[in-house]
């Protein structure tokens, strides 16, 4: 074998061994670890899309009512009524070509004002903001295609709207001037006036907090 051929020779077994090398050393980059989820089991515990949100609105209400996408906080989760299964309120506006059905006693929905001790079957006009709230049924909660027990809140759709417990209205001592509770209660500012709405065990009724 001559110089010329052995230097072939050689070149070619060293880029050999560098390309083994390089197989053995360049591993593929692997993917990120997928977080593991903190969030219950239960598909009652996860936040809501607004995809569901709207289903639920279209399943119990029609084409009545629609979102209220200005609202800083369209909906609040909770055990209004306390039967440990979870509920929706969601701030909705009324539809201006649907007055005369929210306005009809022949609905599936019961419309009430919780500021007023008697149930409101007529009033609702299209600048209105209301409340709906509808109650869960079993482990699904409000999701529940069977969850048909809604109530359309009129002078309920504040601002500041937030859900608090019992524990938590026990703990800041706020009980002692509040009626019995028999579930969670939505907390907001109606006209600037703090307040909860609370459920009596028929209906929903007004409270004046701070």
């Amino acid at each position: 074998m001559n110089k010329r051929v052995l230097l072939v020779f050689c070149l070619a077994v060293a880029a050999a061994c560098q390309q083994n090398r390089n197989q053995v050393t360049e591993a593929p980059i692997p993917k990120p670890t997928q977080a593991v989820s903190t969030q219950p089991s239960s598909p009652s515990a996860a936040q809501p899309t607004a995809a569901e949100i709207r289903a639920a609105i279209q399943r119990n209400y029609a084409d009545a009512v629609a979102l209220d996408n200005s609202s800083a906080t369209p909906f609040i989760l909770g055990d209004f009524n306390g039967d440990n299964s979870e509920d929706i309120a969601i701030v909705v506006k009324p539809r201006s070509e649907k007055l005369s059905e929210l306005n009809s006693e022949f609905v599936n929905w019961i419309l009430e004002d919780p500021r007023h001790s008697q149930q409101v079957f007529r009033g609702v006009k299209a600048k209105d903001t209301l409340l709906a709230v509808i109650h869960g049924q079993d482990r699904q909660g409000w999701r529940n295609e069977l969850a048909r027990q809604t109530y359309l809140l009129k002078n309920a759709g504040g601002t500041e709207l937030a859900s608090q417990s019992v524990n938590q209205l026990s703990a800041s001592g706020e009980t002692r001037a509040l009626p019995q509770l028999r579930g969670d209660v939505i907390r907001e500012k109606l006209n600037g006036s703090g307040g909860i709405i609370y459920w009596t065990g028929a209906k929903y009724a007004w409270h004046p907090a701070s």
